[in-house]
């Protein structure tokens, strides 16, 4: 029984030994075809399964080929589940860096719609809280543990002030047109004021002429009957 036993866990350490070769030998042609423009999804969705020792390293690589082929929402994914797992310190911020790249990446802006800007801006904040949420960036001025994930994050919080002050110009422009089209109801309302008066005075002055003929005509007669 302890025999067999034995075996079987000689059995289970050769089949992990041989899946730990396969991943390194297979990751180092993943990457060779990386670096020369072929991002082979199936080749790195592969290599996600059944790999317990550096399970992190399958899912970023996994990711870094989702991104490369511009489905960005799947390497999002790829990189919570890196994330996840048991990552060095010193390889965490690499992941947050290409992680908040991603989330940049699904930004569809259209500068001319309100809406648009406001997703835009959220989205762009929610990247920089995962540069800034282990510390790879800080959120003031004083930099991270890493100067690329700090960088990046200065760089995306330009782009959020560039929007915010397109969205402050647009609203004072909609003020303004706000005010003109105020100034324009008021300028019309008082014409028709103008109006209004111009006719009860032409009214009156018509009426008074028709009292006076009247008056007129009725002196004629008294002083022709006198």
């Amino acid at each position: 029984m302890k025999r067999k036993i034995i075996i079987a866990i000689y059995i289970i350490l050769i089949c992990f030994t041989l899946k730990f070769a396969y991943n390194i030998v297979a990751s180092s042609i993943l990457l060779e075809k990386y670096n020369n423009g072929q991002y082979s999804e199936s080749q790195a969705k592969a290599l996600t399964y059944i790999n317990f020792p550096q399970k992190y390293v399958a899912n970023y690589n996994y990711g870094n080929v989702l991104y490369q082929n511009g489905n960005y929402e799947s390497a999002i994914e790829e990189y919570k589940k890196a994330l996840n797992t048991i990552v060095p310190k010193y390889k965490e911020c690499s992941i947050r860096i290409n992680y908040a790249l991603a989330i940049c990446k699904t930004v569809q802006l259209n500068e001319n719609d309100q809406d648009s800007i406001k997703d835009a801006i959220k989205t762009y904040e929610n990247a920089i809280d995962v540069l800034t949420e282990n510390g790879c960036a800080n959120k003031n001025n004083k930099n991270g543990h890493s100067q690329k994930a700090q960088q990046l994050k200065e760089d995306i919080q330009k782009e959020i002030q560039r929007l915010k002050k397109i969205q402050k110009d647009d609203s004072s422009n909609e003020n303004d047109k706000e005010e003109q089209t105020e100034t324009k109801d008021n300028s019309e309302k008082i014409e028709d004021k103008i109006k209004n008066i111009k006719e009860e005075a032409t009214k009156e002055q018509r009426e008074i002429e028709n009292q006076y003929k009247n008056y007129r005509n009725d002196y004629d007669k008294t002083e022709k009957n006198w």
